[in-house]
């Protein structure tokens, strides 16, 4: 439904999919750094204001730095 909407609106499948990439990075980060524990408790906090502040690179930084911080259990 909200594909063909886009599609109706002028937007191709390419635009479509340019649009889709950094949204999908966002929700996987966020859903991971809310999932996930830290060495440090306030390490959580700061990156989920990193990836809601920053959308698609924020994303892409929890994914280099962040999960270098987790803890392994």
């Amino acid at each position: 439904m909200a594909a063909s909407t886009l599609l109706f609106m002028g937007l191709g499948s390419f635009e479509l999919l340019i649009l889709l990439i950094p949204v999908g990075l966002t929700i996987w980060a966020l859903i991971d750094a809310i999932k996930s524990d830290f060495q440090k408790d306030i390490n959580k906090l700061v990156w989920i204001i990193v990836i809601v502040g920053m959308p698609f690179f924020g994303g892409i930084l929890y994914f280099l730095i962040g999960s270098k911080q987790k803890s392994v259990v």
